[in-house]
């Protein structure tokens, strides 16, 4: 089968869904499907013509999100508008594209990341599609989903919160196919191994050194869990942190950590390739993410797999993955006190590091890319030949 995925940022900011894309796309391939991105791309970056070995085509178009990051959180609805704005002409481009390029490939389903306007409109051609979320969609596109349901040779599929989000807002039942994770890229680090590495970064044998991932933007927590450093430090001067990713709000944390007085116990990495990442799991001992929200989270899922316990936020999707006392503890949103004291714990407690680590392993142990690549053919399969 000829797949095409259509997603708007695979060529220009990777969050969880190009980081689930990707890896679905490269489990179809090993089953043998020819999976393309059409993609965007920033109008000073090179065209990228391949991704993993897969083919990727790209076009320039107007990256405008970073200024709807830059503003979100500090003014009403303009954020709103630059997203719209924004996916307003990634679409023009792709609608010109598509003319070409479906017979020209000779495509078989077309894949799109959360853009219901797109997939209407593909579907009006006769074309199979299939839609994926990674998050609850805008509340404006609630009829227009219920149309794209309604037509022939049409799927939409999601994993966490977003599947309960869509029987409860729409009453549709659509199919959940969770992520997997990579367990030869994310495992324990060896004991020396991971000495070497905290050496190498400045940070002890002895350190608590926690550790979170995620793009340095409003909404993933970032600033609770510095806010939260400064009490944890006085405790205990001998716990560290990893922020772990870049973004539009880094110059604002580096004056953050300045202004708490963090610079010995608050490391920025920047971006990282997943070996990059997978490396300051392994020598890190909690993950932590306090997002306002997430529907199911990856980056935790791929700690877990490194055998670190959670501290994540008790909203959306966490619920579904952390289980206090398990595999991690769930923290109330702003709730500073509670991961005060379940940061006490943990550092106070090797065997209850070691417990959770060991439940967190089991936890991420049921999921693979390969999996979900095997779920979502028989979704395909279903959806060309309904």
């Amino acid at each position: 089968m000829n797949i095409l995925f259509i997603n708007r940022m695979m060529g220009t900011a990777w969050g969880g869904g190009e980081n689930y894309d990707f890896n679905l796309a490269m489990g179809l391939h090993q089953m043998g499907h020819k999976v393309i991105f059409l993609t965007g791309r920033k109008p000073d970056a090179p065209a990228q013509t391949s991704i993993g070995g897969l083919e990727m085509i790209s076009f320039e178009t107007p990256y405008l999100r970073r200024y709807m990051y830059e503003l979100a959180g500090k003014v009403a609805l303009v954020p709103g508008m630059i997203a719209e704005l924004d996916m307003h002409l990634f679409l023009r481009k792709v609608k010109q594209r598509l003319r070409s390029l479906i017979p020209d490939r000779s495509i078989d389903l077309i894949q799109i990341l959360s853009i219901p306007q797109l997939a209407e409109c593909v579907a009006g051609l006769g074309m199979p599609v299939a839609m994926r979320f990674p998050g609850p969609p805008a509340w404006f596109h609630d009829n227009r989903l219920r149309r794209f349901h309604a037509k022939a040779r049409t799927a939409i599929f999601s994993h966490g919160d977003t599947v309960h989000y869509f029987r409860r807002r729409l009453g549709i039942g659509i199919e959940e196919v969770p992520p997997g994770v990579l367990p030869q890229t994310y495992s324990p680090m060896p004991l020396e191994l991971r000495r070497k590495h905290r050496a190498r970064m400045g940070l002890g044998e002895d350190d608590l050194v926690l550790v979170t991932v995620g793009r340095l933007i409003e909404g993933k927590g970032h600033e609770f869990l510095l806010g939260a450093m400064r009490p944890l430090v006085e405790r205990n001067r001998r716990i560290k942190l990893l922020l772990v990713g870049d973004g539009a709000l880094r110059a604002q944390f580096e004056r953050r950590i300045e202004q708490l007085r963090l610079k010995d116990h608050v490391i920025l990495t920047g971006q990282l390739p997943k070996e990059g990442v997978a490396e300051c799991l392994g020598l890190s001992d909690v993950f932590c993410l306090f997002s306002d929200y997430e529907n199911y989270s990856n980056a935790a899922l791929e700690a877990m797999s490194c055998g670190l316990p959670v501290l994540a936020s008790r909203v959306g999707g966490f619920p579904l993955q952390v289980e206090d006392g398990a595999n991690g503890y769930l923290v109330n949103p702003g709730d500073q006190v509670g991961l005060l004291d379940y940061v006490a714990r943990l550092s106070g407690s090797p065997d209850l590091r070691l417990s959770l680590s060991a439940g967190a392993r089991r936890f991420a142990s049921g999921f693979s890319w390969l999996a979900t690549a095997e779920r979502v053919n028989a979704l395909y399969e279903r959806t060309v030949v309904h």
